[in-house]
């Protein structure tokens, strides 16, 4: 099976700078970091030149293209140490911190204390400091800590809800004006999404999915069906790129490995039960559940392996924990859009409900993280990998999942040529 030419490509950049953090005897090339960018950029354009134009010398090519690569994941991790900044950065975070602390100020006038205000306000505004020990073991034993971590999926919901505000459907009925008005509502919620990363605070999972959302919205305007992988490979060497450090990262590692299996699992495993289950099992609410424990199924497949690497745990019962939550999470973030909304334009009636709201959802999840956590045998502990044996596991998995698919491909092509 051949991969895809830019996986391939990420693949090489990720080895060099592997390779290239993990070498000490290369630190002698950072004095040389002010032409790192011309350097690196130089050599894969070369190395792209002769890729393209040497048709006769394929392999040639495609070696010196791999080796420019490589070069440029070693020298970016050795010699990139400067932050890249915007125009008037410390502005904005001066101005993102004062709305920060004035959404918490809202949380705690409407009474929202304790474990409840230490989970709101790290699902909604990346404020992890206030979240106690104890609540932090209980998420972490029952499976449910990435809610702590802003990540794709606080973002998914909030492009949700931008996408009910501006739906697609009824841009007909601005007839001549719709491609105007379509490509005003992408670059408002474009717009919207980085304004929350910016309050949030820029860290390594929620730019990922920053950047994914960002690169579907412009897909999808151009009339283009978005590929999930490429659009994650793309992300993953632009990301890289930029900051080759964040490689080593644990929660821009759980982020790529979760997406990337639910864009590679999820699909085939989707078609298969679609096609094995009956039909009176595979109705609205079936289908939904169904999807849901999918979905979890084959992230859990992309982050077991590095939390048993990094947290030596593995959590038994992450199905019972992640089908609940999901939607108490998307319920507390929507509302919690609600109350800050009211609360900022002093709607003193719906901030109210909101709130009351808010805390109810809140104490629901708080408990049943608590119940997961009471569960007999609710985590598997003191589990030590090395990296190299987390590596073999990812290669194992992949191998089986080929093996199976290949499997079952060959056994409905025989069905069909039987039939």
């Amino acid at each position: 099976m051949k991969l895809p030419p830019l996986l391939s490509l990420c693949i090489v950049l990720i080895t060099g700078i592997a390779i290239g953090g993990s070498i000490s005897s290369l630190d002698c090339i950072q004095p040389y970091n002010t032409s790192v960018s011309a350097v690196s950029g130089l050599s894969v354009l070369v190395a792209l030149v002769f890729a393209t134009t040497m048709r006769h010398y394929e392999r040639v090519a495609t070696i010196l293209l791999f080796i420019a690569v490589f070069a440029l994941g070693v020298f970016l991790i050795k010699t990139e140490h400067h932050k890249y900044s915007l125009p008037f950065e410390r502005n904005i975070e001066e101005y993102m911190t004062e709305k920060r602390a004035a959404l918490t100020d809202i949380l705690h006038t409407q009474g929202i204390e304790g474990d409840e205000y230490a989970v709101v306000s790290a699902m909604t505004l990346g404020e992890r400091h206030n979240i106690s020990k104890d609540l932090r073991e209980k998420y972490s034993i029952s499976g449910a800590a990435h809610v702590f971590a802003l990540s794709g999926m606080h973002l998914g919901i909030i492009y949700m809800l931008l996408t009910l505000l501006f739906p697609q459907r009824l841009l007909f009925l601005y007839g001549r004006w719709r491609l105007a008005i379509a490509w005003i509502t992408a670059l408002i919620q474009i717009m919207t999404l980085w304004a929350y990363v910016m309050l949030v605070g820029s860290h390594p999972s929620i730019i990922r999915a920053a950047v994914m959302l960002t690169i579907y919205t412009v897909t999808r305007q151009m009339s283009r069906k978005p590929d999930g992988m490429s659009v994650l490979v793309f992300t993953l060497a632009l990301l890289l790129i930029l900051w080759p450090d964040w490689l080593f990262d644990v929660g821009f590692q759980m982020s790529f490995m979760a997406v990337g299996c639910i864009i590679a699992l999820y699909p085939p495993l989707n078609n298969i039960l679609t096609e094995i289950l009956p039909h009176r099992w595979y109705n609205v609410v079936p289908r939904l559940l169904i999807q849901t424990m999918l979905l979890s199924t084959c992230a859990q497949i992309g982050v077991a392996p590095l939390i048993a690497l990094y947290f030596h745990r593995f959590s038994t019962y992450f199905l019972l924990t992640n089908l609940p939550i999901s939607l108490l999470v998307s319920c507390i973030i929507y509302t919690a859009v609600l109350l800050f909304i009211c609360g900022s334009f002093l709607i003193t009636g719906i901030t109210t409900l909101a709130a009351q709201l808010l805390s109810f959802l809140t104490r629901i999840l708080n408990n049943y993280v608590s119940w997961i956590t009471s569960l007999p045998h609710a985590s598997i502990d003191d589990i030590y990998i090395t990296k190299a044996q987390t590596l073999i596991i990812y290669v194992m998995t992949a191998c089986a999942c080929l093996i199976v698919y290949h499997l079952i491909h060959g056994l409905r092509r025989r069905l069909n040529e039987v039939g």
